[in-house]
């Protein structure tokens, strides 16, 4: 037995893995125990592993056919022997401290959770994301206007409060939808520790930066465990803010995962139908409805900008190549700022 169980899902990443796991044997915090799911790597992470493995008694290496991110994932939950359970991704880095000051944490607090800031590198750009308090006095709304059930990994969860395992049938939005169905689960305490501890590298041809073509799924399904937590806000006015900002969340979803990536590619007749697709689904033009109606009608409504609008209007009338042009023309502006 251990107090913390680390899951590394790992495919393809011989480039890094050895700096990832690095960063955790040098942990400040060495009562835990690595688990590196080689998820059916091609090149040589599976050797890799195995290196480490034999070197370190606490990093154990399990080799399964290539199933996908939540299966590996599942598989390291159900091999897990730790108390807690934390995820970092294969090519992420944590700071020396991460495990200590999130365990430190939650015991503290006798929380359910755990969640530490973290920053973001893209294109050698970094941004830095902190959680604030909006002091509501709600839970639920605090977690679902900072997001905090959209990442997986910046968080220490306890193991026998995990009642639904990722879905092994989408490939986008599965960890989202892994730690809002914790927070539904357990309506957690959460322990904030209000510091910079983990590093998240946006994936080199990784769900992130590729058009999958089930990502609208993924995407329907976090709108739709989001909406459930929303139920569980008594107060009404923040119960229609939390709804509007999981509407606009929905609607960020599909631009950025679907209609971005498709723009980087030709305006070929397979992607307009696949544009064509989304805004004629019945759950999109509800969304983009309530978030174009709330935006105008309620100060308190997030803001929205000229290219959001543009989107919505060209969706509302079903202008696919409206949307393509909209989405080819900012991924030009944000190419540029870079």
């Amino acid at each position: 037995m251990c107090e913390i169980s680390i899951i590394v899902p790992i495919y393809n990443k011989e480039y890094c893995i050895f700096n990832t796991v690095k960063c955790i044997q040098n942990q400040t915090f060495e009562d835990f125990e690595l688990l590196l799911i080689d998820d059916g790597s091609k090149d040589r992470s599976g050797k890799i592993c195995d290196a480490l493995s034999s070197r370190d008694a606490r990093i154990k290496t399990f080799h399964t056919p290539n199933r996908g991110v939540s299966a590996a994932r599942n598989l390291g939950i159900r091999k897990a022997k730790g108390k807690y359970i934390g995820f970092i991704d294969a090519d992420d880095s944590v700071d020396k401290t991460f495990l200590e000051k999130l365990y430190s944490a939650i015991k503290k607090n006798n929380a359910d959770l755990a969640v530490c800031d973290y920053y973001q590198t893209k294109n050698r750009e970094k941004t830095v994301h902190t959680y604030q308090n909006h002091h509501s006095g709600n839970a639920m709304f605090e977690i679902i206007r900072q997001d905090l059930q959209c990442i997986v990994w910046n968080k220490l969860y306890v193991r026998e409060k995990i009642k639904h395992l990722f879905d092994e049938n989408i490939t986008l939005c599965e960890d989202s939808i892994f730690c809002a169905w914790y927070c539904q689960d357990n309506l957690p305490k959460i322990a904030y520790v209000h510091e910079v501890l983990y590093g998240y590298s946006v994936r080199r041809n990784g769900l992130t930066s590729t058009y999958q073509k089930n990502s609208f799924d993924g995407i329907s399904k976090m709108f739709s465990i989001n909406r459930i937590l929303t139920e569980q806000i008594s107060d009404v006015e923040l119960k229609y803010l939390a709804i509007h900002h999981v509407y606009r969340a929905y609607f960020y979803g599909v631009y950025t995962f679907i209609f971005e990536n498709l723009s980087k590619g030709p305006m070929t007749k397979e992607t307009l139908a696949r544009i064509e697709r989304i805004i004629n689904n019945r759950r999109y033009r509800r969304v983009i409805r309530f978030v174009w109606k709330y935006a105008l009608q309620d100060r308190r409504a997030e803001g929205t900008g000229i290219t959001e609008y543009l989107l919505i209007l060209f969706s509302l009338l079903k202008m696919k190549r409206g949307i393509y042009f909209v989405s080819k023309v900012r991924l030009y502006r944000t190419k540029k700022v870079l």
